[in-house]
Parts: structure tokens; sequence; C-alpha cells
């Protein structure tokens, strides 16, 4: 089977890898979903149903028998394989799945088929997918499919229900136990926070940051059973090892907390009126997150060295608390042999990069040992 994102073929290796791919975020989303169904359906399939029970009747079985109660034989149901979905951040957009060779409708733009009967699915009683074999449709039908996230039809699986009350509870314990414990240090806590988007940490009780903290990760929480790109509590928790995107986020809510970094309502970041980035309309209401994806790109390094030499400032750096923010700047402005050095040194490195600091020039000492060379002079004869 073949995705179909916006009447374009969704070639998911491809996008995936190729962060400047203009499908990326939906191959993203779509490895990120399937992850998170291996993940709760181990076994390898998903049963979906109705989630209105078959209608009842009596019945006679012709020898005076009466049968009450029996459910009816299912009919067929035709369920529809595209969807226009809308996305909390992108808006709407149209997915499909096919079960045949994808339609060119004309040059470049796509669609599931041409015929109806390529546009949906015969069923009767429930749908199985494998997980394996199917995991195109697996995706639509749990993500995409209005029949399941509209409520019309559901999961048939009684222990992924039970799995899932306990991954409730599980998460719900880590990031109470991450908020509030793991996250003792406060300097630590403003760092993920403003990675997290969390506005202002600077000026906030540490209490209050870890309220706010909750609140955005129970809402991505929800938000993400319906759009996998979203970061949960699963992903808080790997973000807790400070990675480079931790610091490359919190350096952008900083610098956006002191209206360096303006946003403009064309869609425009700026600092003064040099644009430094364009988010696409379907981002707009995620606009931090798509500008820090923007800048963690290997292919934007430059534009992130760039913004760096027109933000950072002696006082910028004199209110680094955290060593490995030194680092993280000395590593994308490629500051050479900073590797091997000790905290201080680099921290020091740092400042002469930016032209805060003179750099320290060290004067060597040249003995000379070649003997010293023989003066000659001029003899004159007498006469």
């Amino acid at each position: 089977m073949i995705i179909i994102n916006n009447q374009r073929l969704l070639n998911i290796d491809r996008a995936y890898e190729d962060e400047n791919d203009p499908l990326h975020v939906y191959a993203k989303e779509y490895k990120n979903g399937l992850k998170e169904l291996r993940r709760k359906y181990p076994e390898g399939t998903i049963t979906f149903k109705p989630t209105k029970e078959e209608p009842t009747i009596d019945r006679y079985d012709g020898k005076g028998n009466e049968f009450r109660d029996v459910p009816e034989d299912p009919k067929p149901i035709a369920i529809p394989l595209r969807a226009n979905v809308v996305n909390p951040s992108r808006g709407t957009e149209y997915w499909g799945v096919c079960q045949g060779a994808p339609y060119e409708v004309r040059n470049n733009v796509w669609d599931i088929g041409d015929k109806l009967s390529s546009k949906s699915k015969l069923v009767t009683g429930s749908l199985i997918v494998n997980l394996k074999t199917e995991p195109d449709l697996a995706f639509f039908m749990y993500f995409k499919s209005p029949l399941v996230t509209g409520g019309h039809w559901k999961i048939d699986d009684p222990k992924a229900d039970v799995r899932a009350k306990g991954d409730e509870e599980r998460a719900a314990l880590s990031l109470r136990t991450a908020i509030w414990q793991t996250l003792g240090d406060e300097d630590t806590l403003k760092l993920v926070a403003s990675a997290y988007g969390i506005d202002n940490v600077e000026t906030k009780e540490a209490d209050e940051i870890r309220f706010e903290l909750r609140d955005t990760l129970d809402r991505n929480n929800k938000l993400k059973l319906s759009d996998p790109t979203y970061k949960g509590t699963e992903e808080f928790m790997e973000d807790l090892k400070i990675t480079d995107y931790i610091l490359l986020c919190a350096f952008i809510k900083h610098f956006l907390n002191l209206k360096a970094i303006t946003w403009r309502p064309d869609g425009r970041y700026k600092i003064g009126d040099k644009t430094i980035a364009q988010v696409p309309a379907d981002w707009v209401k995620r606009k931090f997150e798509w500008l820090c994806n923007y800048f963690t790109s290997p292919n934007n390094l430059e534009k992130l060295q760039s913004l760096m030499i027109d933000v950072v400032n002696e006082e910028y750096l004199d209110s680094i608390k955290e060593d490995k923010i030194f680092r993280w700047i000395a590593k994308v402005k490629d500051i050479q042999g900073f590797y091997n050095k000790k905290t201080d040194e680099v921290r020091e490195m740092v400042y002469v990069d930016f032209g805060i600091h003179e750099p320290i020039v060290e004067e060597s000492l040249t003995v000379n040992t070649e003997p010293p060379a023989k003066v000659k002079t001029n003899k004159t004869k007498g006469t």
C-alpha cells in the first residue's frame, strides 16, 4: 500500500532521511506513529470494529423454540480510505491509502485510485490489520480515519486497553518524578522548560515553572493521540539528558523572551529588520517548535552561526550558568581545539571568538644555541 498526502506520493524513507524534503514532517509523523502502534500492539495485529453493537432480534427455530436478543448478521460496510483531516498546527490535510497502484490525476498530482471501489474497503463485522504487512493501512485507520478518530469505530483489544491504562499511570508517575524530583536543580529546570516553550523562566519561581511544564506535557500527551509528532512524556524523559537540541531550543527561547528575536504576523521571525526564517503557514500554531527544528538542521548550520553572531553579547555570556552551554556554543561556532580544554578555558575561548575578550598571546623565548658569528676586520698593509 502507498500513502497519499495532500495529493502527493509519500515516499516514507526518502522523505524521512532528508530534513529539507517538503514531506519530511509527514514521514516523521508516520514513523513515530508506527513505532507507537508496534509498542501498543506487540502481537502485530489491530482489530477495528464498530463502536455500536449489532442490533438484536428474536428468532424462532421452526420448532416453537424462541431465542431472544440474537445479534443480526453483520452487514458489509464500505470503509473510506481517504479523509480530510484537521491537524491542530497544520490545518486541513488530505490523507489516503492505496489498495493498489496510485492514480496520477495530472502531472505530480496523485490520488488513491480512479474508481469508486478503490476509494473504500468493504468490511463485514470487523477489520483485522497486520502491522507487518499492512503498515500504511494501520497508520491511516488508527490516526487518520474519521471512523476511528470520530469514535464510530474502536479498537477491539481488551488487553491493549489495560496496557494503555497501565502505560498512562506509569507515564504520569514518571512525569511527576521527573518534574518534581529529577529536575531538582533550578538551572536545569529553567533550561528544559525554556526548550519546551515556557515563557520568561528567569523571572518565575521554580514551582510555578514546574506547574506550567506539567500542563504543557499533559496537553502534548493528549494531542499526541491524534498527531504523534507532538512531544509527550516519553520524549520529555529523553530530553532530560540535555541534548544539543534542548540547548538550541533554550537558546532561541531566551532571545525570544528578550525580544531580540521577534515574530511578525506575516509569518517571519526577525532580528530587527533582518528576516531569519519564514514559517510555513501550516506550522504557525507550532512556530517555536518549527524554528528550533529549522536551526537544528545540519543544512542550516551557517544560519545558526549567523544568528549567534547577531544576538550573543557579553551580558548573555555572563548570564550562562551551565558549562555545557559554552561547549555547545563552541561546537556550533566550530571553535578549534575546545574539545580537550577545561571548562574555564572553553568559556574564555567563546568570549574571544565573539570579540568580547582579547585573545591571549603567549610569548615564547627562543634560545640561540649557535656560536656568535666572527667579526671580519679589514687589515691595511703599511707602505
